[in-house]
């Protein structure tokens, strides 16, 4: 049954609606001239339907004369009908077939390339020795080998302690970690003595190993042995026992930052004029749209693209950029005195804490109104700090 369905609908069929007073007289001559008729429904004495085969259909004009019936379509059935309503459209189907063979074959390529977690790396850096390999913007997804990619990676950049690469649509993802760098350490079967690495006042000691030469309380300059590894013991010769000396010694620390005092600064503002230059960018290739130079002396630039990309992941390599320029003019700004100091005291502070280490505990910071001798002011602002001061220093050694 279900076979006799399928070479119907590939061999077309219409359902048609027969009306008169000799609808048994109609049926009768289709089967004497073996026209094949199915699913035949009456719908009272004068008016049936039924389905016949295109080729059937062709016959029935001088059966319906005969028989004074009159015939009419109710429905074409089949694959006959869709091609003849389709080839009228050919151009449209031939653009739609384009379009998604297109698609298919942008979406095969690398368009965007996203490096993720690195701080003190640059990301064009990283970029530059991703295309070294062969990475880039335009190459064909499937050629891509993501383990060989990690690989060149932490070969050629030693500060990556790990580095994750995963491709996703268009875009090509690297997720890297930063090696953290230990500090230069004296091993530990060679003696040495614990130094200062800055000046400051010495808040605790505590040794594991080595002979303390300092106590809370004391003021030590930079390169004063804090704990030696030089202690007294039954050595033939020197009297004296070399050890690894092992000791954490915290003190206080200050760092300053200075910052000129200024109530009439010259400061960059916008006019509320504005200009677009528009451009697109295909492949990689910039096409400006708008012609002409920015008549405005002085400006503050935006740019503002909008990537072509059906979601996170499948990115096109089509760009639209809107660049803006913000006429700008500068302006002479009165500041009152106590305004300009809490904006020189944050610059000084700003200044200051960039010689910081992360580590270190900030315990206060005071802030100072200088009075230079050409009569202008400044800030000093100073921040106290508690950190670890010692270093190991290889006795005999120069580090």
């Amino acid at each position: 049954m279900l076979i006799l369905k399928l070479w119907n609908y590939f061999r077309g069929y219409v359902i048609i609606t027969i009306e008169g007073y000799f609808l048994e007289k109609f049926i009768n001559i289709c089967i004497h001239r073996q026209i094949y008729l199915w699913d035949i429904k009456r719908h009272g004495s004068r008016k049936m339907t039924l389905k016949i085969s295109i080729k059937g259909f062709k016959l029935l004009r001088p059966i319906a004369l005969k028989t004074k019936c009159r015939v009419r379509i109710s429905k074409r059935v089949g694959l006959p009908f869709i091609k003849s309503r389709y080839k009228k459209r050919k151009t449209f189907l031939v653009g739609a077939v384009a379009c998604v063979v297109l698609f298919y074959v942008m979406t095969s390529f690398i368009w965007s390339i996203e490096v993720v977690g690195n701080e003190k790396i640059n990301t064009d850096f990283i970029l530059d020795k991703l295309s070294e390999s062969g990475i880039k913007q335009g190459v064909l997804k499937y050629k891509i080998d993501t383990k060989k990619v990690v690989n060149d990676l932490m070969l050629k950049i030693d500060k990556l302690g790990w580095v994750g690469v995963s491709i996703k649509g268009t875009k090509l993802k690297v997720q890297v970690d930063e090696r953290i760098m230990p500090p230069k350490l004296v091993e530990k079967d060679k003696p040495c003595d614990i130094v200062a690495k800055k000046d400051g006042i010495i808040k605790s000691v505590i040794s594991k190993a080595g002979f303390d030469l300092v106590k809370p309380g004391d003021t030590v300059v930079e390169g004063q042995i804090l704990v030696t590894g030089k202690v007294p013991g039954k050595d033939e010769t020197s009297g004296v026992t070399l050890l690894h000396a092992i000791s954490t010694v915290k003190a206080r620390t200050w760092y300053e930052g200075v910052s000129p005092v200024i109530t009439k600064p010259t400061v960059k503002e916008r006019t509320g004029n504005k200009i677009s230059k528009y451009a697109l960018v295909l492949f990689g290739k910039r096409i400006n749209l708008s012609w002409g130079n920015v008549s405005y002396s002085n400006y503050d630039k935006i740019e503002v693209k909008k990537v072509l990309s059906f979601r996170e992941d499948l990115v096109l390599p089509f760009e639209f950029i809107d660049d803006i320029y913000y006429e700008t003019q500068e302006v002479v700004r009165e500041l009152s005195d106590k305004e300009a100091e809490d904006i020189a005291a944050g610059k000084a502070y700003d200044i200051a804490k960039e010689n910081i280490p992360e580590e270190a505990e900030i315990i206060k910071k005071d802030v100072k109104i200088l009075n230079n001798d050409d009569g202008t002011k400044s800030v000093k602002v100073i921040i106290e700090c508690i950190e670890d001061i010692g270093i190991s220093k290889e006795i005999g050694g120069d580090n």
